[in-house]
This record gives structure tokens, sequence and C-alpha cells, in this order.
């Protein structure tokens, strides 16, 4: 299978210090980048993952002032899946009622062992029993047996199937694995970032984007030579247009809405989280961009501590 998949997905928070000590300190994920939203300075955006911020493993989180709760619905993400130790779902169980965290156990479609909880601005997330090893361990608080190995699966709610998945399998190289229940998956490779799910619905209303929703999903090109042929293959046989380059330093995206109502972006992998750190010191310092390094004072001043 290909090895692109998923390079990452992106929450809309409403407090960033609530949504450190949840990715942080109760999932031990990494902070890899403490930044802010170049189109928002006033504003974080922090990426979480593994040791390295691999493409696959990655959660970044958008910073919101003021903003209103979401709503989940069609066109929306509505669960976001992490690759969990074999028979660590007890464990983690544990670890969330340490944390005052409800959760619930479940089935997946298609037979998985499932912890479904959510975050502090309502996110749904859930971790699923796989059998690799991740590819970085750190020493953080979490004990080993609760370490997570980057994304499991992002699903989807769509009213119907429609040409989302053509351009999941033809643009993205997808494969459809599985249906059962009105449920399809798709996997790129077994590894993290590695599958995606659409849940067809029906009629149903549409989700509503804010605290507590995915903003977006970003799928992995290799460099901007793989990118621009799966934009070519967008326009020419979709007829999609995709946005300008967005450029975020530690990846470039183009972004456009597929046919089922969520966002997607088309992210490089590179240069990655370490063109501005040592790969040891990934996420200590505000990072941000040559246009606004002489901003600097003031955005410290306006932005809440982070440490």
């Amino acid at each position: 299978m290909s090895a692109r998949g998923i390079h990452h997905v992106t929450a809309i928070v409403g407090d960033v210090r609530r949504a450190a000590d949840f990715y942080c300190g109760v999932l031990g994920l990494k902070r890899v980048k403490k930044t802010v939203c170049y189109d928002d300075p006033g504003s974080y955006h922090v990426y979480y993952g593994d040791d390295l911020g691999v493409p696959g493993t990655v959660i970044s989180t958008l910073a919101w002032n003021c903003v209103t709760p979401g709503l989940a619905g069609v066109g929306e993400v509505v669960q976001t899946a992490f690759r969990a130790a074999p028979y660590s779902l007890d464990q983690w169980a544990d670890r969330l009622d340490a944390f005052d965290v409800p959760h619930r156990s479940q089935m997946s479609p298609f037979g998985e062992r499932m912890l479904c909880f959510a975050d502090p601005d309502g996110t749904a997330i859930a971790l699923v029993e796989t059998l690799e090893e991740p590819s970085q361990r750190a020493d953080r608080n979490a004990p080993a047996a609760c370490l997570l190995y980057g994304l499991h699966d992002i699903t989807l709610n769509v009213r119907e199937e429609d040409a989302t998945i053509d351009i999941l399998q033809q643009v993205f190289e997808f494969e459809l694995v599985s249906r059962r229940d009105g449920t399809i998956r798709f996997a790129a490779h077994d590894g993290p970032g590695g599958a995606i799910t659409l849940h067809v619905i029906g009629k149903s209303s549409r989700g509503r984007l804010g605290g507590g929703t995915i903003r977006h999903v970003a799928f992995r090109s290799r460099d901007f030579d793989d990118r621009s042929e799966m934009v070519e293959k967008l326009r020419s046989a979709y007829g999609i247009v995709v946005s300008d380059p967005i450029e975020r330093t530690y990846l470039n995206a183009v972004g456009f809405r597929a046919p089922c109502g969520v966002l997607f972006e088309i992210a490089t992998d590179g240069p990655g989280f370490s063109v501005d750190e040592a790969p040891g010191r990934l996420g200590e310092k505000l990072q941000l961009p040559a246009f606004l390094e002489e901003r600097r004072l003031e955005l410290q001043a306006i932005l809440p501590p982070l440490n």
C-alpha cells in the first residue's frame, strides 16, 4: 500500500492551557511546536504528536478567543482515534478516571475494542488497541502502557456515498478495505495515520465549526511535485480547484472542500518541526514566522503563558 495517509488533524479549542493539560498531561503526547495562527497571530496554534511530530502522529489545536461550541454532524469529523498498546485500555480507563475524564468502552464497526471520551472542548477522541511499537518514545509522565502510537483512524459523517470515495482512492491512494453497516473504511498503510472511515448516515443536519470540532484533515504528500500531481488529478477528474499554497513553516499545504463537506488539506511531509528547534527541544519556545518576528514582544504580551 501507499505510504501517504493522514498527515495531521486540527481541532478548535477555547482555552489553550486547558487543551495543553489534556493532550500533554492526560494523553501523554509531546508538544512539538508552540506557534501562532499566522492569519490571527493573537491566538496560539499548538502541535502535539510523537517526539518528532512525525506525519501521522499529529493533532494540532487552534485556540479561538470567545469561540462558541461547534456541532458534530454531516460534513464533519466525528471521531479522532489514536493507537494504543495491546491490552492497555483497562489501564487507560484507570488513567482517565484519575483525571476525571468520563469515558465508555465500545466496539468499532470493524470489531476493534475502543475507549471513547472527549477533550475538554468536546472533541470526540477514541483509543484503539493496535499491535505495533511506537516510532518514538518519550520519558513523559504517562506509564509505558499508556503511550499512544499516533493516529489510528479519522471518522467522517457523510450523507451519501459520493465522489469523496473516489478522491480517497484515486487521488490519495487509499484502498477500500471493509464495509459494515453503512460504514466504509479505507487504508493507505497499516501504520500511524493510515486509515480513514466514512459513516454514511443519510439525510441529517450539517455540522457547525466551533469549539470541540475538527477544522480540517490534512493528507500527506511526499513533496511539492507529489502534491502537484494530486492537485492536477483533483482539477482534471473532479473539477476541484484548491486554495493557494499555505506556508506554515513546518509544512506547506493547499486546501479544498471535499464533496462530503469536510475541509481537506494536502500537506507536505517536510520540512518538519525540527526546522527551527533541535529535536530534543521541540515545543519549548514560542516560534514565529519571519514576518511576525518583529511583533514578538507584542504577541508575548497578548498570548497567555504556556509552559
